[in-house]
C-alpha cells in the first residue's frame, strides 16, 4: 500500500494536536520519499522532538513505511512561510517580504490577519556604519501582493 500526502498530511494533525508544534507541509514525492516539515510555535524544534514525530508515523503507518524513505525536519532559515502558524510565530520579529513586482525589503512584522500582513518597514541609514531606522507609521501588504516571506537573518 503506497502512502498519498492526504493520509501523511491527516495523520501528522492528528499527532501534533495538543503538542506546541506545528505541520508546515507533507508530501510524498516520486521515488517513494516522504518529506514532512514541523515546527515549534514558540522556539525552536528540537532533534529529539523531530524523532518522536519520526516513531510516531512509523507505529502509524508500519511496514507501509519499509518501501520508503522518510524525511522529518524543521522548515530551515531562509525558506518562505508555507502556513499561517509561522507568521504568527514571528510576530514582534524582523521579516524580509518580496513583493510579487520583485521588490523586497525588511521590517518588523507587526500583524498578521486572513487578507495580509502589517509592517513596520527598516530604512537604511544615509550614514555609514549606522543601524536601519524602523519607521513609524505600519504599513499593510495584502498577501496577493506578496511573492514571499521569510524569517530575517542578521549575522553580527
Amino acid at each position: 500500500m503506497m502512502i498519498t500526502s492526504d493520509q501523511l498530511e491527516q495523520a501528522l494533525l492528528k499527532q501534533l494536536e495538543g503538542t506546541p508544534h506545528f505541520l508546515v507541509s507533507a508530501a510524498v514525492r516520486p521515488g517513494g520519499k516522504a518529506v514532512v516539515e514541523v515546527d515549534h510555535g514558540e522556539g525552536s524544534i528540537t532533534l529529539a522532538d523531530l524523532t518522536a514525530i519520526n516513531t510516531g508515523l512509523l507505529e502509524k503507518f508500519g511496514e507501509a513505511l519499509d518501501d520508503m524513505e522518510v524525511q522529518v525536519g524543521s522548515p530551515g532559515l531562509g525558506k518562505p512561510f508555507k502556513v499561517e502558524r509561522q507568521y504568527l510565530k514571528h510576530l514582534g520579529k524582523n521579516v524580509d517580504v518580496t513583493l510579487s513586482d520583485g521588490t523586497s525589503f525588511q521590517g518588523v512584522l507587526e500583524a498578521y490577519d486572513d487578507t495580509g500582513i502589517t509592517l513596520r518597514i527598516l530604512h537604511p541609514s544615509k550614514v555609514k556604519g549606522r543601524q536601519p531606522k524602523l519607521s513609524e507609521e505600519t504599513t499593510v501588504i495584502p498577501f496577493t501582493g506578496i511573492k514571499t516571506t521569510q524569517a530575517s537573518i542578521k549575522l553580527n
